[in-house]
């Protein structure tokens, strides 16, 4: 006879006083077992974990809190096939990930590494608002990432960063010979938190879920106009190509257009690169979650068939 278990967060018991067992398998799928006859006596269970379990044994699939999570299919709208940081503290790479200064994440192999990876040198991660994804400090989120050819599928809690006096000594939620995951709030901030993934060695990561309480359902993949529609609430690329004519020296004019997606909040706005313009200067920029506009400056007089245009690309953010 199979000897007792006593990792109960395995155990489902739904009604009818079965018992079963969820085995998490290499392709995000999920087994299940039945294990009545191996049940603990005297096993008792939560309201919660006996909800979530018995959705999961009927083939429920649980929401991905996170965003941008499918590394192989990712938004990537800064468009670089690599992200380096050497100077700044950390930057933006693909949609809603951030990467820590002398990070390089490389887009086509889904790859984290460093010079180091010590003291979690090496890192990424993405920040939400806890309200928004229905989280307090102390509940319990199960992560399932498929990293260097391996599932891992851990439940943590959601760690207050204010307990602890630097970064380095909040604890690892999760820890194993290839990365580290940290799930924490912000430093003097517990309405926003981080979940960042802290490799020990160059670490490729194909997808990463993580989902409100004890138990992991199978990743599914959200489709990439979706994704891209998530994304641009956070941040957009935008392509402006505009002329006027006739013109009148140093008139203003302002264009206007609106915003791929309706963004979270008011987002900033800044030209990417040096936009080309031709009799004019780009006076001003504003932005509101459903437009922004650019104001011109013209800086010749006369008609003139090309005597004022604008042709480049603005980003818009309301990442967090």
């Amino acid at each position: 006879m199979m000897a007792l278990k006593t990792d109960y967060k395995d155990y489902i018991p739904p009604s009818g006083g079965r018992k079963y067992k969820i085995t998490a398998n290499s392709d995000g799928s999920s087994s299940v077992e039945d294990i009545t006859q191996y049940q603990q006596v005297g096993d008792t269970w939560g309201a919660e974990d006996i909800n979530q379990v018995n959705k999961l044994v009927n083939g429920a699939v649980y929401p991905n809190l996170g965003t941008n999570t499918n590394f192989s299919n990712p938004i990537n709208q800064r468009g670089a096939a690599s992200y380096t940081t050497a100077t700044e503290a950390h930057m933006y790479c693909i949609d809603r990930w951030r990467i820590l200064k002398n990070t390089t994440y490389t887009v086509a192999s889904f790859t984290l590494t460093a010079p180091s990876y010590a003291a979690r040198a090496c890192g990424m991660w993405q920040s939400n608002e806890m309200g928004a994804h229905q989280l307090s400090i102390g509940d319990d989120v199960t992560v399932s990432i498929y990293a260097n050819g391996k599932l891992h599928t851990p439940t943590m809690k959601v760690i207050d960063r204010d307990l602890y006096d630097a970064f380095a000594n909040v604890p690892a939620s999760y820890d194993c010979d290839d990365f580290e995951i940290v799930l924490c709030t912000y430093a003097k901030d517990n309405t926003m938190y981080n979940l960042g993934i802290y490799p020990k060695k160059p670490l490729t990561v194909n997808y990463i879920k993580w989902e409100k309480g004890s138990i992991a359902t199978p990743y599914v993949p959200k489709g990439y106009g979706a994704e891209l529609a998530e994304c641009l609430r956070y941040f957009q690329r935008v392509h402006a190509d505009w002329r006027i004519y006739p013109t009148l020296k140093d008139m203003l004019y302002r264009f206007s257009q609106s915003t791929l997606q309706v963004m979270r909040i008011k987002p900033t706005i800044s030209a990417h690169g040096t936009p080309y313009t031709f009799g004019c200067t780009i006076n001003a920029l504003d932005a509101q979650p459903m437009a922004f506009t650019v104001e011109t400056k013209i800086t010749e007089q006369g008609q003139n068939s090309a005597a004022a245009s604008m042709l480049g690309y603005f980003d818009l953010s309301a990442d967090l």
